[in-house]
């Protein structure tokens, strides 16, 4: 299967700027947006985003080799069965951007195997706390990593088309059991997500009385902390609870470091304050061995 067409479901931030990579890197690959407001395509159009510009779900489906799911993961399965009878298998490769994995292949991954049709997970890691294809960027996944899953165990062929595709826009690619990718993000992402929101609003917690002096003096530090938490609310809300069990865990081991600290404080112990900071900064190195402190 050679991938010529690619239909994109969803001009938000991600699939557009998805459309604007392949436009940019790949001129030659011909791409579809399907949106459900005419307003956002609109947009999409403007920017000269893609080559096609539809509403309707089969003209998507049938003019793809390649199909992104590049909507909430919620919204995904109704999507694809909206696409039966239009899907032909070995014909066509459905992937998607979700931020969690392994109930997008309970769900759709399984739903599309029944009937035949190849279906590969991505997650690139790429993205901002602003929403809407007005924000995308042709670079958005330069250099960025690509989590792929393959639960439904497609042909090796399949995995290194689709591996080949997200490099072709600049990503790197990880292969990964969908189990562990949410695990791992559910600590890089979607936990400081919550401990982001945390601060913003305990920034304002019983403070009425100089909220003024809050605005005057937070600075670069609460600002870089605290950025996040802008996402839209109603998608985070939603990729929390589809990341619900490992999300609880991270949120446990979260409040068991933070009572560590508390006790520390109450205590006024002073060397294990400084070492609990220490360890922080060492492990944050484990992740980031560029940088320096």
């Amino acid at each position: 299967m050679e991938i010529h067409h690619v239909s994109i479901l969803g001009p938000g931030l991600l699939g557009g700027s998805l459309a604007l990579a392949l436009k940019k890197y790949c001129p030659e690959i011909k791409v579809c947006l399907w949106g459900r407001r005419e307003e956002s395509l609109q947009t999409a159009s403007n920017m000269q985003a893609a080559d096609m510009y539809t509403i309707d779900l089969p003209d998507a489906a049938t003019w793809a080799d390649l199909i992104v799911l590049a909507v909430p993961v919620g919204v995904m399965l109704p999507l694809v069965k909206g696409m039966e009878g239009f899907l032909k298998s070995g014909r066509v490769l459905v992937t998607d951007v979700g931020s969690v994995k392994s109930s997008v292949h309970r769900e759709v991954g399984k739903w599309l195997s029944v009937r035949g049709i190849d279906f590969i997970g991505s997650h690139p890691m790429a993205g901002s706390e602003k929403q809407g294809i007005e924000y995308a960027e042709a670079d958005l996944f330069w250099g960025a990593m690509v989590a792929m899953t393959n639960e439904e165990q497609c042909p090796t062929e399949l995995v290194e088309r689709l591996a080949a595709f997200w490099k072709s826009v600049g990503g790197r690619v990880m292969m990964m059991h969908s189990d562990e990718h949410d695990r791992v993000v559910a600590r890089i992402s979607h936990l400081p997500h919550a401990l982001a929101a945390t601060c913003s609003r305990a920034a304002y917690q019983d403070c009425e009385s100089i909220k003024e002096l809050l605005k005057a003096l937070a600075a670069g530090g609460f600002r870089d902390t605290t950025r996040v938490s802008m996402g839209k609310p109603s998608m985070w809300a939603e990729i929390m609870l589809e990341n619900k069990q490992e999300m609880l865990l991270a949120l446990e081991v979260c409040l068991r470091e933070l009572t560590s600290l508390r006790k520390a404080l109450q205590d006024d112990n002073f060397s294990c304050i400084q070492s609990w900071l220490q360890q922080a900064g060492e492990r944050r190195r484990l992740i980031y061995p560029e940088d320096k402190a």
